[in-house]
């Protein structure tokens, strides 16, 4: 057994990584078995490992100097009773896993440096629709003429978004810190999960359609209104004040490209597609009140315009980079 206390190092390695036969498995928790303090150095050596088995890469280090110092010490501390094991800087394996905590030490130490001034990030989406990832893991999806400019601050632990245009936000929510979006005069804190912004400067509405969760919606004079899932809370610029509205169908339709038109004139139902897709479709003027009922998700605008020449006896045709749809339909 003294031979195997000499190599529990190795054993110990090989047992936990799954590489160890099965008589040199038995041998290993034998030795664990055999006493508290064997014990308890597998349980440090088990922690080191595991530790350094979640990181994939690692920067290089002069790790002979470091352990040349580190024996140095090691070697002028008043010493206590000896264990028949290997000193563990002379083991491949906890070299390997002790590096790699140094390592996370270090970059503990930066992070907790660097990180005290606010992460800032600027987005715009000018003629396409945006799709990107916060700083602090929130997905967030820019309509058509957007800027948004996130920033974090570590000491109040508040993200803040200020936002010109419309926005989807999904946010990776947690109870120690604040989330806020800033647009124009109005604040809204995020209390739940999803929920989409719209507050382009040139109108006099900002509309807030909550998808999930609650937010607040406020002014630096005004306590404001709370906003529930199925909700939509709009502020009134001219007369600054709140109100609760029910949301459109197609509020966010821009991000998810799910239609539902219930009856709606065609006229209209263009508009929403056309503010959405690159490629536009057209209609002759006698068509605008033609109603439709119908649903598309993430169909093609081509393949939305077939539907539609399909439903109502409609014919569709290029028009340059657009389609044309043409016909006798709803002329009376």
């Amino acid at each position: 057994m003294e031979n195997s206390v000499d190599h529990i190092d190795e054993l110990i390695g090989k047992y936990l990584s799954g590489e160890t036969s099965a008589q040199e498995s038995a041998a290993v928790e034998q030795w664990i078995a055999h006493s508290e303090s064997n014990r308890r150095y597998f349980d440090q050596f088990k922690v080191i490992f595991e530790r350094a088995a979640t990181v994939k890469t690692l920067p290089q280090f002069d790790t002979d100097a470091a352990w040349s110092r580190m024996k140095s010490r090691l070697n002028s501390a008043p010493r206590g009773k000896v264990v028949l094991m290997k000193p563990f800087w002379e083991n491949v394996y906890l070299r390997v896993a002790a590096s790699v905590i140094i390592v996370l030490g270090i970059g503990l130490f930066l992070y907790r440096q660097f990180d005290s001034a606010p992460a800032a990030v600027q987005m715009v989406a000018e003629t396409k629709i945006e799709k990107d990832t916060l700083p602090d893991g929130s997905a967030v999806t820019l309509n058509k003429k957007t800027e948004l400019a996130y920033s974090y601050n570590k000491k109040e632990k508040a993200h803040r978004v200020k936002l010109k245009g419309e926005a989807y936000f999904d946010i990776r929510h947690k109870d120690d810190k604040t989330f806020i979006v800033e647009a124009d005069q109005v604040l809204i804190k995020d209390i739940g999960t999803s929920f989409n912004v719209k507050a382009y400067p040139e109108t006099n509405r900002i509309e807030v359609v909550v998808e999930q969760g609650e937010v607040q919606l406020y002014t630096a004079t005004n306590e404001g209104i709370f906003v529930r899932a199925g909700g939509k809370g709009v502020y009134d610029k001219l007369t600054k004040t709140f109100s609760l509205d029910q949301p459109e169908p197609n509020a966010a339709a821009y991000k998810s490209r799910h239609f539902v038109f219930s009856d709606e004139q065609l006229g209209a139902m263009i508009v929403t597609l056309n503010n959405v897709y690159d490629r536009k479709i057209k209609i002759a003027p006698h068509l605008a009140t033609c109603r439709l009922t119908v649903t598309f998700s993430d169909e093609s605008p081509e393949e939305i315009a077939n539907v539609i020449a399909e439903t109502l006896g409609l014919s569709v045709t290029a028009d340059g980079p657009d389609l044309l749809l043409e016909g006798k339909a709803c002329e009376n």
